[in-house]
């Protein structure tokens, strides 16, 4: 029955389940990506995130090493980009940013081809549709007055085909193409959340050691200024301090030596 149906619709048909093919194939690649790519991972960020605010950034670097997928590989781009002090921020944003777009680009791989089929299949179906008709109505002219209105029903359900084999192929394809979507934008939100998270904590960083730097420079200024004048009182002679015996001879003449 099914076989009847499929060379009743014409050889629009074949195009359609050509499309259909594609269709599952990119679905079963996807499944096989996201599962094999550790898109789903993101158990790891709680306890990488705990290892930076301590400031542990070589830890939180080797743990993330260790983990599969883009999120925990666009977070030890971050972290290695603050662990470089000798970049500029502006330079680290533009790292994490060109990394997070390859990522996201080999996520959205082949979706614009569910979309393609999304968008072709009930275009095919009517095209398969109209050529039916227009092989009916042919018919229906040849027989001239012997018109049959069971042979005019009969194109009529035959052109139908294409019609419904298109749409069998679109919905199903629009269907994956919206719930990958979903995937992938969950993905970018956690890849932007947690790098911005890790660059909030490195201007904490860079004010705190701002600060201790100023704190440092102002013991040392104390320090300095205590020993100065230690120094000084080191030198300074003392009140009360005994004469020398030529100070008290001059103080004290004689005046019996005659």
């Amino acid at each position: 029955m099914l076989d009847l149906i499929f060379v009743k619709g014409g050889f629009v048909m074949y195009v359609i389940v050509a499309l259909s093919i594609y269709v599952l194939a990119i679905n079963f690649y996807k499944g096989y990506q996201f599962v094999t790519g550790g898109v789903f991972n993101t158990q790891f960020i709680d306890r990488v995130m705990a290892l930076i605010k301590r400031g542990e950034l070589s830890d939180a670097s080797g743990l993330l090493a260790r983990e599969p997928g883009p999120i925990a590989r666009i977070m030890r781009v971050s972290v290695l980009s603050v662990m470089n002090r000798d970049i500029t921020m502006k330079s680290r944003e533009a790292e994490i940013s060109r990394v997070g777009s390859g990522e996201l680009r080999y996520l959205e791989s082949h979706m614009r081809g569910l979309e393609m089929a999304s968008s072709v299949g009930p275009l095919l179906g009517l095209l398969g549709t109209v050529i039916g008709m227009v092989e009916a109505f042919a018919k229906l002219s040849e027989a001239g007055t012997r018109v049959d209105p069971s042979q005019l029903a009969g194109g009529i359900w035959q052109a139908l085909i294409a019609t419904v084999g298109g749409l069998i192929v679109a919905v199903p394809a629009m269907a994956s193409y919206y719930l990958i979507d979903s995937i992938v934008e969950r993905v970018r939100a956690t890849m932007r959340d947690v790098t911005i998270q890790i660059l909030a904590l490195e201007d904490i960083y860079i004010k705190n050691e701002r600060e201790q730097e100023k704190r440092e420079a102002m013991e040392r200024e104390e320090r300095a200024r205590r020993l100065i004048e230690e120094q000084a009182k080191a030198v300074t002679v003392p009140r009360g301090a005994p004469e020398s015996s030529s100070t008290l001879h001059l103080l004290n003449p004689s005046y019996n030596r005659f």
